[in-house]
């Protein structure tokens, strides 16, 4: 097993052994947030018909030169009900938002500039060709690719899924991930802790985080700091694809993750990374279950999830793109950095400068108990290793948190 290895080299390994997931399909009703598995091409176009953007009437703009004209209402045209006649010379059609064009209209003259009168109609103000006619194809037409595959299913997506059709739609399985907190000082986030204890908050905010990258968790266990505990909870969640530990993974006297895997048949990757917060982080395989022991205090075992675990998901779920954008910034202010080791600081970014190059700072203090830090942050600062105490107006790459 290697050990204390680069950042780099550590993301390499997990990447490697992340596999893509298989396609299901849902119902669009239960398609946002999923991933789409195939590319989505248009059969029709969008518009199918010509339809009227107004409420108003459908006529011949050369009927309406030297307005006001009074023309004939032949025919009253709701949405979904097309007219079979055609609008000649001198007449015209009453016409509702959406309702299709009929033959012969080439143009829309809203209600408010006319005025009716009896079975016949004014208009004031004469139109152009072609006003506030919505044509066919205009937004899709027929054989366009209208929706990549790899893409996140937004709102907006399903309303595109559901205007062609596509109703079960495919998209990726999710992950199942089972995390698994450890130790017994730990109580539930809903109990009063005693002496000693403190709340569970690494199980219920690495779900969350699960969820947020596309994954399911499928349940939050906790383990006990016994051998015995450890690897009963171990057992009820090896059905999954990836085991999530927090804590329990290091040189305690109290931690048998490792062991207990170990002795499970598990095999271990690396363990300990050149990085800051979350060196103890170790890796490894439970037969196709990825297994991650990510340390248990919170702000390093939230940071590793976002460096190694969303990438990873993402990996799995097949989506365009495995790690987020890394983007230019300047410090605002100094940060005090250790040379050796890469650092995942927690950040704010601020207002762009005179020349409109991003201006971040850290969130204060980035103790890996401080999990405050994480709350403040919308931005995770990466500090290389070879830098040491970076100035006020040092060069960096910033990676923005969806938070």
């Amino acid at each position: 097993m290697r050990t204390f290895i680069s950042f780099a080299e550590a993301r390499k390994t997990v990447m490697a052994a992340a596999v893509p997931l298989g396609n299901e399909s849902v119902s669009l009703r239960n398609a946002a947030g999923r991933t789409l598995a195939e590319g989505v091409v248009s059969s029709e176009d969008i518009p199918p018909f010509n339809n009227s953007a107004m409420d108003g009437y459908a006529v011949i703009a050369d009927d309406c030169t030297g307005a006001p004209v009074r023309l004939e209402v032949i025919a009253d045209i709701p949405a979904g009900r097309p007219h079979d006649g055609e609008i000649r010379t001198t007449t015209c059609a009453r016409i509702m938002t959406g309702a299709p064009v009929p033959a012969g209209a080439d143009a829309i003259v809203p209600v408010e500039k006319t005025r009716a009168d009896g079975p016949n109609v004014w208009i004031d103000e004469a139109p152009i060709k072609g006003i506030h006619i919505r044509l066919a194809g205009e937004d899709i037409k027929s054989g366009d690719q209208v929706l990549s595959s790899g893409i996140v299913i937004t709102p907006p997506v399903v309303g595109m899924l559901a205007t062609l059709g596509f109703d079960p739609v495919s998209v990726v399985k999710q992950p199942r991930v089972v995390v698994i907190s450890t130790g017994d000082e730990i109580v539930s986030s809903s109990e009063m802790p005693g002496p000693g204890q403190i709340r569970n908050s690494n199980g219920p905010a690495l779900a969350a985080q699960v969820e947020s990258a596309g994954g399911i968790a499928t349940a939050v266990l906790h383990a006990p700091d016994t051998p015995e505990g450890v690897r009963k909870t171990i057992e009820s969640g090896t059905n999954a694809d990836i085991l999530l530990f927090s804590g329990g993974v290091s040189m305690g006297a109290y931690d048998f993750v490792r062991t207990e895997l170990e002795a499970m048949g598990a095999t271990w990757d690396f363990w300990k990374v050149r990085q800051r917060p979350g060196k103890p982080l170790v890796f490894g395989r439970f037969k196709d279950t990825l297994l991650f022991g990510l340390p248990g205090n919170p702000v390093s075992s939230a940071m590793c999830f976002e460096m190694y675990c969303r990438p990873v998901l993402a990996h799995m779920l097949k989506r365009d793109k495995d790690f987020r954008d890394l983007q230019a910034a300047i410090l605002s202010h100094p940060m005090k950095k250790k040379e050796g080791l890469y650092y995942f600081a927690r950040g704010i970014v601020e207002d762009a400068g005179a020349k409109g190059v991003r201006k971040v700072r850290d969130t204060g203090p980035q103790g890996s108990n401080l999990y405050s830090s994480v709350v403040k942050a919308n931005c995770i600062i990466h500090l290389p290793e070879d830098m040491e105490n970076p100035d006020e107006g040092t060069n960096v790459l910033i990676e923005a948190l969806e938070w």
